[in-house]
C-alpha cells in the first residue's frame, strides 16, 4: 500500500471513530481523487475487517477489537515481525517481562510460544488476547482505566500494580527515538505510564521500526542512557552504532 493510500485509510478510520460514518463523495473531494479510488480503499479495508461498507460510504466494522487499533497493527507488519523475533531471542525461560500496549510488542508474542515459565506483565487487552493462547506462561494484567481507542489500561490503579513489581525486563517503543532527545511519545497519559514502567524495570529494551529513529515527539519518556537494548529492523546508522557502543547499549538489527 502506497503512502497516499495509507494516508486515506488513516483519515477514514479517524473520521469513523469521531463520527461513526464516512461518505465516499466527501472523502474523494477531500483527497482530490475519484470516487472509484475511495470505494477501492473501502473494499480493501473491509477485507481486513476494519470497516463495513454501506450505500455511499462505510461504518465501523462490528468487532471485539477497536478498528483503529487493528489498522495500526497492520502498518509495517513485516518489520515488526523481524523485531519481534530478535526481541524474543534475548528472553530466556523463567524470565519476568513487561510488554507495553503497542503493535511491535504484539509481534513478540508468537516467538514466546517455545519459551517456558515466563511471567508476562501487560496493560493491553490486545496483547492479552494473544497471550492467553500460551497457557504455559503466567500473566499479570495491570488493571486501571481502560481506553477504548488504544485498548490499554492506565491511571493510578495501573501504576499501583507496577509499583508492587520489580526485577522485570521492560519492552517499550514510544513513538520516536533520537540520540539527542531519547525516547518520546505524543500521548501524554501513555508517556506518564511508560515512565513508571521504566523506573521499576531491571532492564529496559526499546523496540521500534527504523522509521521511528532520529525523530522526536512532544513528551519525553526516557534518556537513551536508561536503555540496555535497542532493537530495530534495519541498521540505524553509524551514529547509533557509535553511541550504543560508548554507552554500553546492545544494538540489535538483522544482519544482511
Amino acid at each position: 500500500m502506497g503512502l497516499l493510500a495509507e494516508e486515506r485509510h488513516n483519515f477514514i478510520l479517524e473520521h469513523l471513530k469521531n463520527t461513526g460514518k464516512v461518505i465516499v463523495k466527501e472523502v474523494a473531494f477531500k483527497f482530490g481523487v475519484n470516487e472509484i479510488t475511495i470505494r477501492r480503499d473501502l473494499e480493501n479495508m473491509e477485507k481486513k475487517g476494519l470497516v463495513k461498507k454501506t450505500y455511499g460510504g462505510a461504518v465501523l466494522a462490528g468487532s471485539d477489537f477497536n478498528p483503529s487499533v487493528k489498522f495500526r497493527h497492520t502498518k509495517n507488519l513485516s518489520a515488526k515481525k523481524i523485531i519481534g523475533k530478535l526481541a524474543a531471542e534475548i528472553i530466556n525461560d523463567g524470565d519476568n517481562i513487561y510488554l507495553e500496549a503497542g503493535s511491535t510488542c504484539y509481534e513478540i508474542i508468537p516467538y514466546l510460544a517455545d519459551k517456558k515459565n515466563l511471567t508476562v506483565i501487560t496493560n493491553s487487552l490486545m496483547l492479552l488476547s494473544r497471550l492467553h493462547e500460551q497457557p504455559q506462561h503466567r500473566l499479570i494484567v495491570t488493571g486501571g482505566q481502560y481506553r477504548v481507542e488504544s485498548m490499554d489500561m492506565i491511571g493510578p490503579a495501573a501504576e499501583n500494580t507496577i509499583a508492587q513489581l520489580g526485577g522485570f525486563t521492560a519492552f517499550t517503543s514510544g513513538d520516536d527515538i533520537s540520540i539527542g532527545y531519547g525516547i518520546s511519545g505524543a500521548d501524554v497519559a501513555a508517556v506518564s505510564f511508560a515512565k513508571h514502567i521504566l523506573r521499576r524495570a531491571a532492564k529496559s529494551v526499546f523496540v521500534g521500526t527504523r522509521n521511528k529513529f532520529d525523530r522526536g515527539a512532544l513528551y519525553k519518556i526516557a534518556d537513551l542512557d536508561d536503555l540496555d537494548y535497542i532493537i530495530t529492523n534495519a541498521y540505524p546508522g553509524d551514529d547509533w552504532s557509535t553511541f550504543a557502543r560508548e554507552h554500553n547499549i546492545t544494538l540489535l538489527f538483522p544482519e544482511l
